[in-house]
Parts: C-alpha cells; sequence; structure tokens
C-alpha cells in the first residue's frame, strides 16, 4: 500500500469577518469622500484605509499558511501512521506559545468531532476535534477546515485500519 500525506489548511472562506472588516473600511472611506469630496484630510483616510486592508490581508495569510492538520499514514512505518496539527501564531513571535505542535497516533485516535456554527454550515467549513486514548481530552481542535465531515472521513478510515486489525 502506498504512503498518504495529506496536509488540510484552514479555508480562505472561512476568514470571512475579516474580509467583510476590510471591504468595510473602504466602504467608509469612500462614503466620506462623498460627502466632503476634495477635504484634504481625505487622502490620509485613503492611505489609513488602504494600510488596515493590507495589514488585514497579511493577518489572513499568516494565520492560513501558518495551521496545518496532517493526515500521515505510511504503513511501512510506524511512527508515520499518525495525525498532527501544527499551528505558529504570528501575533506571538517571540513567546513559547509562537509554534504548537500536536501529533496523535492512528491508532490511539478514539472520537472524531465536527462544531459548526450556522455560518460555517453555510460555508461547508468546520472545526475538527480529535480526541486520544492517552487522555480522553479533546487533543486537536483544527479550525475552519474546508468540507469537515470528508476530512473526518478519511482519518476514519485510515484510523479503522490500525484499530481494527481484522478489518
Amino acid at each position: 500500500m502506498e504512503p498518504l500525506y495529506k496536509t488540510y489548511k484552514p479555508a480562505w472562506k472561512s476568514f470571512y469577518k475579516l474580509f467583510f472588516l476590510a471591504v468595510l473600511i473602504l466602504i467608509l472611506a469612500g462614503v466620506a469622500n462623498y460627502f466632503k469630496p476634495g477635504e484634504p484630510w481625505l487622502k490620509w483616510m485613503w492611505i489609513a484605509a488602504a494600510v488596515v486592508d493590507v495589514i488585514i490581508l497579511l493577518y489572513i495569510c499568516a494565520k492560513r499558511w501558518t495551521m496545518s492538520l496532517i493526515l500521515r499514514d505510511n504503513p511501512e512505518k510506524a511512527e508515520d501512521q499518525e495525525i498532527a496539527f501544527i499551528e505558529c501564531n504570528p501575533l506571538k513571535p517571540f513567546s513559547q506559545d509562537f509554534r504548537k505542535s500536536i501529533e496523535i497516533g492512528l491508532s490511539n485516535i478514539v472520537h472524531i468531532e465536527i462544531k459548526q456554527s450556522m455560518m460555517q454550515t453555510i460555508l461547508n467549513i468546520g472545526n475538527v476535534i480529535i480526541t486520544s486514548s492517552g487522555t480522553g481530552m479533546e487533543e486537536i481542535q483544527a479550525p475552519n477546515i474546508p468540507d469537515p465531515q470528508a476530512v473526518r472521513d478519511e482519518i476514519q478510515v485510515h484510523a479503522s485500519k490500525y484499530t481494527n486489525p481484522q478489518a
């Protein structure tokens, strides 16, 4: 059987609140320009709105690029039969909490749960929560994963190979 290494990232559409905020900032600058055309301070308002929007966009990109849920299933190597969650917090670059990594062996997965708000359900994104047999607590909480039901099903298929050797 061929090894599987699959990475899941948060969906771009999961940042809908921040996208809405960026658009709202530009709309407010446009409305101010409409009612007070030619005001010199409006030039600075447009520049400030553009800077804030660029910061929001950079934050969205950083959060997406620094968060991964990784499924590794290599039947030949026991150390490559795991689910891993890696997250870096771009707002804490010099903290001990900058990078967090959690690995759970596929044979230790007890429960996989999906939590979704109404908006997440509409956008088909959700939080994948994985519980292991070691602690019985929620160990991995991967937010805003696209098509969370399919991700859960795929993890369960690979985990069942190691928990039920008869199957």
